[in-house]
């Protein structure tokens, strides 16, 4: 498990934009499984589409790259190295609002020469809100 302050340290990220809080099942180099609690004390629910409360896609979208990013930064021989996104193809598919727990399952499906490619899942309550 990667606590709050180990994931910042991996990604280089910190509050606000850090979109994980913890980090379970982490395989380098494989896959990861991140966690963010939501609540109503979160930034983007004070300023963002008031009237329905709900998170930013592209924020849903960022906790899935920083999740999957993680399983990268921890690969052996991966310290100190930058990824870059190239190319995001998602589908958000449900709402997701204040009080929710995001898992956040990513995988690493190939790695050759630094060029990756992965996926990731988001689910709330065993229902898949986001691909």
């Amino acid at each position: 498990m990667l606590t709050k302050s180990e994931i910042a340290d991996y990604l280089e990220i910190t509050d606000p934009f850090l979109m994980i809080d913890e980090i379970h099942d982490l395989i380098p180099g494989i896959s990861a499984r991140g966690i963010k609690h939501l609540s109503m004390e979160d930034w983007f629910f004070n300023c963002h589409l008031q009237k329905a409360l709900i998170m930013p896609g592209t924020l849903i979208i960022e906790a899935m790259l920083q999740t999957l990013v993680l399983t990268i930064y921890t690969r052996v021989g991966h310290q100190g190295k930058l990824t870059y996104i190239r190319d995001i193809k998602t589908k958000l598919l449900v709402k997701v609002r204040p009080e929710q727990t995001l898992e956040i399952r990513a995988n690493l499906l190939t790695y050759k020469h630094g060029i990756s490619k992965g996926e990731a899942v988001v689910i709330i309550a065993g229902q898949t809100v986001a691909q």
